[in-house]
């Protein structure tokens, strides 16, 4: 056994017994997993992957995604072996000892899974819900791609973990663009949390499944140093062209019998018996012929490899306006110059081309909706970098949030109604705070004869929660956007680009007017004031987005002629500054707030300001209450749910003082 075997072996056994006493410490965790991972680890983090302890975001580094983010105290003892540089409270400084010994503590910059917003920049995303790190890895080599970068992209997932649907999604993104600067390595230890894996996710069933995909699987022993990292040097020969997924057979609870078996997981030593442990491990030192090696000559042959040197660039200038970007597509003109219309999809599809020209960053993905989206636009312009994700919307999420933290603006769009297969790895997104711009066409019930599996209606509710929520940068985790026509669309498009936190918007399907001028701006938190009519005693404030502002105004009309006074307000951002609408109404008037979506949006926006405050206005709602279907016309449909412009009149007369 060489020097360098043998320094390996050495190092794992250390990792572990820290790993474990990690855990033992925070009185939870999964040190079984950890031992698991030990050798893997060991060779990847000091022998093959090029990167720099003390700049470990550097742009040209290797990276590594731990999709089984349970497993993390393992890299969390090599970072503080390395003493790799981490960032809590924005301070740099090289992770210790302590830090490894604080794990999952509330005021410890190691999180119980990888999470780097908490200033932990090894880690590129946070992970730890199973199936995602993959496709956030398949999203880190699209972005290196895009930007000329030579590095690979580990990513280590479970056995387990392998029946996750989005694990084979990004195994087809993977093959589908020929990323082969991805290495996938199965960590297949047989067992699961509470039971020992299915034959599916069995070491053989994962060497054919990952084949069939596309991949070229290698089935390694992963706890032998050599046969670990002969195999890894080698990955671009033994791929062939392909993505290479690395089969290793581990053991859970390597080195430490008395944690063998089932009934371990996410276990961790009780501190009476961590002496025991500890031994245990020493005791396979001596086994192996380990236990006394000359330190220098072990430190000399763990020693990580620089990345290469690496000068970041951009090309950045202002997006053309809206008036240019109609001009430039003479059908799009003439179809607005005849109508006076336009969908907000359209203008989303104009002003993403628009960014594409402007900033070399802006990358753009869609799952097989790109013709509906208007996504199509920037993939004919710029199709280097457009990512067809194909209808996999949960890979097409995690895979943008990669593309994010590899330094892009990536778009990415469907249906809204579709990105809510996608919650869960949006929340992960958000967690981690990727700079993610989601587009979800298509949304509210006037999308009509398509029916509700088709809309978007209770994808508000879920996103505006993120939106009282403060990422990384003190903004809010996630804005939502729903304008109501092709103008503020338009605007919004571009100022989510130049925003640095996440961002949803909502753009329904149909034409519709112009309302505003094409300089008009539309800040975030902010509404417009679209009409004001007073008359009389009596007066009502009707507030809504997207197609229903149309209604409202139609609603206005009617009202008018009654003797009743109205203002309309266009309440397209969420968080929304509620004060300035709520004065529209006066302490003691009313606001009728008036969505074709469930509960949870605008009207919650404004009740919840309005009850936190004193002589506010009431707060009224018209929402969706009855499950929609399908309808010739968006008329049907709103007449249907009970938001046509005869039910907003009938209840904003009500409402009126």
């Amino acid at each position: 056994m060489g020097m360098i075997e043998q320094a390996i072996r050495a190092k794992a056994i250390e990792l572990g017994k820290l790993a474990i006493r990690a855990t033992t410490s925070a009185g939870s965790g999964h040190p079984t997993t950890a031992l698991s991972l030990a050798h893997l680890i060991t060779v990847l983090m000091y022998r093959v992957m090029r990167w720099d302890p003390a700049h470990p975001d550097a742009e040209g580094s290797d990276r590594l995604v731990l999709s089984e983010g349970h497993g993390v105290p393992i890299i969390y003892a090599a970072c503080a072996d390395l003493g790799v540089t981490i960032t809590p409270g924005g301070q740099p400084r090289a992770m210790s000892m302590d830090d490894l010994m604080s794990l999952r503590s509330i005021g410890s910059p190691i999180d119980g899974h990888p999470n780097p917003i908490l200033g932990f920049p090894f880690f590129d995303a946070a992970t730890g819900s199973l199936g995602q790190g993959l496709s956030v890895s398949a999203g880190l080599a699209t972005a290196a791609r895009v930007r000329g970068l030579d590095k690979t992209t580990f990513c280590i997932m479970g056995d387990g973990e392998a029946r996750e649907g989005q694990v084979w999604e990004a195994m087809d993104f993977v093959a589908d663009h020929r990323l082969t600067s991805v290495v996938a390595i199965m960590n297949c230890n047989t067992l699961g949390q509470s039971d020992f894996v299915a034959d599916a996710q069995g070491w053989q069933a994962l060497e054919h499944k990952a084949e069939a995909f596309g991949w070229t699987t290698i089935v390694i022993d992963g706890h032998h140093p050599t046969e670990i990292e002969d195999t890894l040097r080698r990955r671009r020969d033994l791929g062939a062209g392909r993505p290479l997924c690395v089969i290793a057979r581990t053991v859970k609870g390597w080195g430490v019998p008395s944690l063998f078996g089932a009934g371990h997981h996410g276990v961790p030593v009780p501190k009476d018996k961590l002496h025991l442990a500890l031994a245990e491990l020493d005791k396979r030192a001596v086994e192996q012929g380990v236990d006394d090696l000359d330190p220098v000559a072990a430190a000399e042959a763990l020693r990580p490899t620089s990345p290469p040197p690496w000068t970041s660039t951009r090309t950045t200038r202002a997006p053309m306006e809206f008036d240019a970007a109609v001009a430039a597509v003479p059908k799009v003109a003439h179809a607005l110059a005849e109508e006076k219309k336009m969908s907000p999809r359209r203008a989303f599809g104009l002003a993403l081309k628009a960014l594409g020209a402007a900033n070399s960053r802006v990358v753009a993905l869609d799952a097989d909706v790109k013709n509906s989206t208007y996504a199509l636009d920037f993939a004919n312009a710029y199709p280097e970098r457009y990512f067809e994700a194909r209808i996999a919307e949960q890979n097409m999420v995690s895979a943008a949030a990669g593309l994010a933290s590899g330094g892009m603006v990536p778009f990415a769009s469907t249906f809204g109604r579709f990105l809510e297969r996608a919650f869960d790895q949006i929340e992960m997104a958000i967690v981690g705070g990727a700079n993610l711009k989601l587009v979800g066409t298509h949304v509210g019930v006037t999308l009509a004869s398509d029916g509700p599996s088709q809309m978007a209606i209770a994808d508000i509710g879920f996103m505006r929660a993120f939106s009282h929520s403060t990422d990384g940068r003190g903004n809010p985790s996630v804005t939502v956007l729903t304008p109501c026509d092709a103008v503020s669309t338009y605007a919004m498009v571009l100022a989510m680009a130049d925003f640095s936190s996440a961002c949803y918007l909502r753009a329904v399907r149909a034409d519709l007017p112009i309302l505003y001028e094409t300089d008009a701006s539309f800040p975030f938190r902010g509404h417009k004031v679209l009409c004001e009519r007073t008359h009389g005693d009596r007066h009502i404030v009707l507030a809504a987005s997207g197609y229903l502002v149309h209604s409202c105004l139609k609603a206005a009309g009617k009202l008018t002629e009654a003797g009743i006074g109205v203002t309309v307000v266009d309440g397209y951002a969420l968080p929304m500054d509620a004060d300035p609408v709520l004065a529209l109404a006066g302490t003691k008037g009313a606001i009728l707030v008036v969505e074709d979506n469930y509960v949870g949006g605008l009207a919650s926006e404004l009740a919840e300001a309005a009850a936190a405050r004193e002589n506010s206005p009431t707060v009224r709602s018209l929402l969706v209450h009855v499950m929609p279907k399908s309808g010739r016309s968006a008329d049907d449909v709103l007449d249907y749910v009970h938001l046509s412009v005869n039910d907003i009149v009938a209840a904003a007369t009500e409402a009126a003082r």
